[in-house]
């Protein structure tokens, strides 16, 4: 027993003096390190073991609070969030309706140009009925004879010619448009000073009895010719095609209207001859 208990007792005596060795050379190497400036051993060893888990604690730490920072304020969100859906609306219709100002007085500016280009007096109208799928193409206006209007008066916009009227009464009026069939308006080529007749075809127009010999490009521009109705020199439309036949008198041209029809507002009727 006395053998077994020295045994263990110097096995403790060279743990402890190991303890104090490593301790004495941890102590050195803490002073070195101070006196040189520099992290000692156990500082270095603690930073790579504590660091990470010091930055993923407060990471963690972090998004929590965010998370109950949102959880508490989720209704003030709600509410900006919908002021400011409010805001982007209000600000879309304004700039609607800018755009649409915009429009209108480009339109009142071409007609005003279109009233100093051509003599007599004229008033502007609005459109207030267009029917697409009626048998005749033609719309109805806000002025009528009250205001000066009759059989005839013709009816332009800005771009060009839309026709002349068909009728009217004590406040409004109806035009037939120079799409319609029964339209028949004299016209010539600009550019070639070649006569026809421009007459619908519901969608289009198209510019009949052309001469022959008259030297036709696509392009080229169609106005009206001084009539019983019509003052000379008001846009029709380009020609889009030409129909050649060799055994036919004359040549035919299919026009793109000068005017939109389906986006007619504003237009000019003369009063006057």
């Amino acid at each position: 027993m006395v053998a077994i208990h020295s045994f263990w007792d110097e096995r403790k005596l060279l743990v402890f003096v190991a303890l104090i060795i490593v301790a004495a050379g941890v102590s050195l190497l803490e002073i070195d390190a101070a006196k040189h400036g520099r992290q000692s051993v156990l500082d270095v060893a603690a930073g790579a073991l504590f660091t990470p888990l010091q930055s993923g604690l407060t990471r963690v730490v972090d998004a929590i609070g965010t998370s109950v920072h949102d959880v508490v304020h989720s209704g003030e969100y709600a509410a900006r969030n919908q002021a400011l859906q409010d805001k982007v609306n209000t600000l879309a219709a304004a700039n609607a309706r800018l755009q649409g100002d915009a429009a209108e007085n480009r339109d009142l500016r071409r007609l005003l140009a279109m009233k100093q280009a051509m003599a007599g007096d004229a008033l502007v109208a609005d459109v207030v009925g267009y029917m697409p799928e009626a048998t005749r193409r033609e719309v109805t206006i806000d002025r009528g004879s009250r205001d000066g209007v009759h059989r005839d008066s013709v009816v332009v916009s800005g771009d060009g010619l839309v026709g002349h009227v068909l009728s009217t009464g004590p406040h409004e009026a109806r035009v037939l448009l120079v799409i319609d069939p029964d339209s028949n308006v004299p016209a010539y080529l600009q550019r070639s000073r070649s006569w026809g007749i421009v007459t619908g075809t519901w969608q289009h127009a198209k510019m009949k009895y052309i001469d022959q010999n008259a030297r036709l490009q696509t392009g080229d521009i169609v106005v009206t010719g001084h009539g019983e109705i019509y003052p000379g020199g008001i846009p029709i439309g380009r020609v889009r095609e030409i129909d050649r036949k060799d055994n036919a008198l004359y040549q035919v041209a299919v026009l793109d209207p000068a005017v939109d029809f389906h986006s007619l507002v504003h237009v000019l009727v003369y009063t006057s001859p």
